[in-house]
């Protein structure tokens, strides 16, 4: 795994946001439900975190899907009511499809290497 430049994320962010305005996919996980509803949110609103990332939320990635030839994963962070979560996003370029895998509070804390102040 290698940690992506700025310029890398933002990429990979506008690529799976165009993907996201037609087919938007919220991976069916107890721990992102839960997560949800203690955060107090919507899945919709969830959605809209996600489509409001930039470079400075970048954790880590991209991260190859060991499962999925050519296809990777990438990770971020971002507070959210108060709460550090966790989101593991996905766009799948031959299908024009943006999948978010993992929306939960995160197991360690997230260090973020381009958010400004820290």
């Amino acid at each position: 795994m290698r940690d992506a430049q700025p310029w890398q994320v933002t990429l990979f962010l506008f690529q799976f946001k165009e993907f996201a305005q037609n087919k938007f996919i919220f991976a069916e996980r107890d721990k992102s439900r839960d997560t949800i509803a203690r955060l107090g949110i919507t899945i919709p609103q969830a959605k809209d975190e996600i489509l409001g990332l930039t470079y400075e939320d970048y954790y880590r990635g991209p991260i190859p899907d060991k499962d999925r030839k050519g296809e990777e994963f990438w990770e971020f962070g971002k507070i959210i009511s108060g709460k550090q979560v966790f989101i593991k996003l996905k766009a799948k370029s031959k299908h024009g499809v943006a999948i978010c895998f993992s929306f939960h509070t995160p197991e360690k804390t997230i260090e973020y290497q381009y958010k400004k102040g820290g």
